[in-house]
């Protein structure tokens, strides 16, 4: 296309423009706008493939503890990270157990935690080399 035409059109599309907003403005204001929807998206997507799925002991709430989100460290990761809820003070292990599609525990990590009245953080756990991150299908937690 000859850049005279292109020039010529542009001049016309911002003449055509009956407000104070230019057509660059608007130009831009879509592009932000899709960029930013893009981005949000983005995130949202990663946030999803990192979420595992819980298994909650019953006996967690008996403790006053709530395990809210699950999330995986990474493609190949060993660790996962669960947001736990105290609505009362607790110490003591909390477990987790990977379990593989049919349900199968294949890996376990216990960590030593304390948490006061109305307190709440991700706990990480870190399972051992050989197991297999990519077998993982659900998280079982529950505390000792």
């Amino acid at each position: 296309m000859n850049k005279s035409i292109v020039v010529v059109a542009l001049v016309l599309a911002l003449a055509a423009c009956k407000d104070d907003t230019s057509m660059s403005q608007k130009a831009g204001s879509a592009i932000s706008g899709t960029a930013a929807d893009f981005v949000a998206g983005l995130g949202e997507g990663v946030d999803k493939r990192m979420s595992v799925t819980l298994q909650t002991d019953p006996g967690l709430a008996a403790r006053g503890l709530t395990v809210t989100q699950g999330k995986s460290r990474g493609m190949g990761s060993k660790d996962a990270a669960v947001y736990v809820v105290a609505d009362k003070p607790f110490k003591g292990k909390l477990v987790a157990r990977a379990l593989d599609a049919e349900g199968t525990e294949i890996g376990r990590a216990v960590v030593e935690e304390e948490f006061a009245a109305d307190d709440a953080r991700y706990v990480t756990f870190t399972f051992n080399e050989e197991m297999d991150s990519q077998l993982v299908r659900t998280y079982a937690v529950s505390a000792r």
